[in-house]
């Protein structure tokens, strides 16, 4: 029993003497938003550290950008495929998906609590709750209307009272990007008030955890719209379910035999459409079923509405100014990231699957099974 509890006294001190991580996900925030111009502070902080762009799943969405964050995996296996989707088993639709439950593949607070690393999680997109009987260290549920400063204020209290590891879920510019457009004033000065709150915050930590490594990142960018294209029109007379998600969509279609007849009138419409099974391997949504029989891709500037009476149509008209949930290969869709704390040279483009697996590098954190991605080289290998 002695010999024991010496060694869990050794264990204990070797995780204490990790330096801890911070991951702060802004939401919305695009690459091309960040700016020296529109963040001076940030982007001053930034010249200490790394600066690269991330590169979002497909479609780029809040929620499946965020469980790729937490997973270190592609849509198809953590199963968050977009917002919502068509639950294959019931035929339930689910709308807004960012329960616990929903998520197919072992979040990274999970996979760290597991390690023995102490972790702490606000808001962020699929904690709920426990997974598979796991919870963190701490865990703020998401409610709307919060403002960041309790997101800095839980993290900074994690951070001072020993956590290894906090994921924080930030506002961003989200908001602004979908009710007054990514290019408005509104949008700039949030970047404004938000570079005026985070930048000295920051600073203040880094001083205060010697060796703690950040990372800035988010879910997708946001790109302005021009033209709406309505899905009943197009599929007029085919009874199908739709899940809109800005730039794409899904289509659940009622008779699978409908299919051609579906692609043709999308091609038609000047629209990118497969089935499931023919969608492009490099988007990862194939291989799960959650995903629409039909994935339906717009041209940047064109959102898909799904609109079938004037009060949804006037519903969904309300934030349209700006959307998202295009490609990565559409550059507005790419996210910030800045990583400070482990060197000065820039990252380039990076998955946003890659990063879950590069903090696990970090804090020896074990997977019950290995993700996606896999640890960025030039940070794993840097201490």
């Amino acid at each position: 029993m002695r010999f024991s509890a010496c060694l869990a006294t050794t264990f204990s001190a070797v995780l204490q003497a990790v330096p801890p991580v911070l991951l702060l996900s802004a939401d919305g925030l695009g690459a091309d938003q960040f700016t020296a111009r529109t963040m001076p502070k940030l982007w001053a902080l930034s010249e200490r550290g790394r600066r690269g762009v991330g590169l979002p799943p497909f479609p780029a969405t809040t929620f499946n950008g965020h469980v790729t964050l937490a997973t270190g995996c592609w849509p198809e296996h953590h199963g968050l495929v977009a917002n919502g989707y068509l639950d294959p088993l019931t035929k339930a639709l689910v709308p807004v998906a960012n329960r616990s439950e929903d998520v197919q593949r072992e979040p990274l607070w999970v996979a760290a609590t597991r390690s023995g690393v102490r972790t702490a999680v606000f808001q962020w997109v699929g904690g709920t709750g426990p997974w598979e009987g796991v919870s963190p260290w701490r865990l703020e549920v998401f409610r709307p209307g919060r403002p960041d400063a309790e997101a800095l204020a839980f993290s900074e209290a994690a951070l001072r009272d020993g956590a290894g590891l906090v994921m924080a879920y930030l506002a961003g510019t989200d908001e602004e990007g979908h009710l007054q457009g990514p290019r408005s004033a509104e949008l700039r000065a949030r970047l404004t008030s938000m570079d005026d709150e985070l930048a000295p915050w920051l600073q203040r930590q880094l001083a205060a955890h010697p060796g703690l490594r950040v990372i800035l990142a988010a879910d997708h960018g946001m790109a302005p719209m021009r033209r709406r294209i309505h899905l009943p029109t197009v599929l007029s007379g085919l009874p199908c379910e739709l899940l809109t998600h800005g730039g794409s969509a899904y289509v659940y279609l009622k008779h699978p035999a409908d299919a051609p007849k579906a692609l043709s009138r999308l091609h038609r419409a000047g629209l990118k459409a497969w089935t499931r099974k023919k969608v492009p391997t490099r988007y990862h949504l194939s291989g799960n079923p959650r995903v629409g029989d039909l994935v339906v891709l717009a041209k940047e500037g064109q959102w898909l509405s799904k609109a079938r009476s004037s009060r949804e149509e006037q519903a969904e008209r309300q934030g349209r100014h700006g959307a998202h949930a295009y490609t990565a290969e559409v550059k507005s869709m790419r996210t910030w990231l800045i990583v400070l704390g482990d060197g000065t040279e820039p990252l380039g483009s990076v998955p946003l699957w890659d990063l879950a697996p590069t903090v696990a590098s970090w804090l020896d954190i074990r997977w019950a099974k290995r993700p996606d991605g896999r640890p960025l080289l030039a940070l794993a290998s840097n201490r």
